[in-house]
């Protein structure tokens, strides 16, 4: 099934702030995850395999146009089984090429629907993703993240629109 957000990307110097507002609002800390993100060649769209906590595997296909102001995301997720990571890493590799490797301490907060991701990505620095989850109706979609990117005052940080995989291979 094709599901749709909202989201923006900025680079951050600390998340002292950001956490600070989160918690006024009453948003929710999920936790902190270890991810790292196996990108492919792809001739549309970005595909990755997304293993996380050196446990959950995710092939996740996603396409967005590279703007920096909030642009909207098309993603599939497919949940793969522990059983066949391997074969699966390998397959890909051969199939499509690996194109670069994302490393990440993500800090996950909930917001109504809204994903606020505190990201230590290796080789990059700091940085805050918003992702306003589009269930049925864009617009409500559209209020909830503008609600979130203003109260956490975003408009002063650097925003990015290329994808951390882009950002990386830039500085290869």
């Amino acid at each position: 099934m094709i599901m749709k957000n909202i989201e923006v990307k900025v680079c951050i110097n600390s998340f002292n702030d950001v956490i600070h507002r989160l918690e006024k609002i009453g948003a929710k800390y999920k936790g902190e995850l270890h991810q790292v993100d196996r990108y492919y060649n792809c001739r549309t769209g970005r595909l990755k395999l997304r293993e996380i906590d050196k446990k959950n595997l995710e092939l996740i296909f996603y396409s967005r146009p590279d703007k920096k102001s909030a642009k909207v995301s098309d993603y599939e997720i497919l949940e793969v089984p522990e059983n066949l990571k391997q074969k699966t890493e390998k397959t890909f590799k051969k199939a499509f090429g690996e194109k670069v490797i994302v490393k990440k301490d993500r800090k996950l907060w909930m917001y109504k629907n809204t994903r606020i991701h505190l990201d230590k990505v290796a080789k990059l620095g700091y940085f805050l993703e918003l992702e306003t989850l589009v269930k049925k109706n864009m617009k409500k979609s559209k209020e909830e993240y503008k609600e979130i990117f203003s109260f956490l005052d975003l408009d002063k940080y650097k925003k990015y629109k290329k994808s951390y995989s882009d950002m990386l291979l830039a500085k290869i």
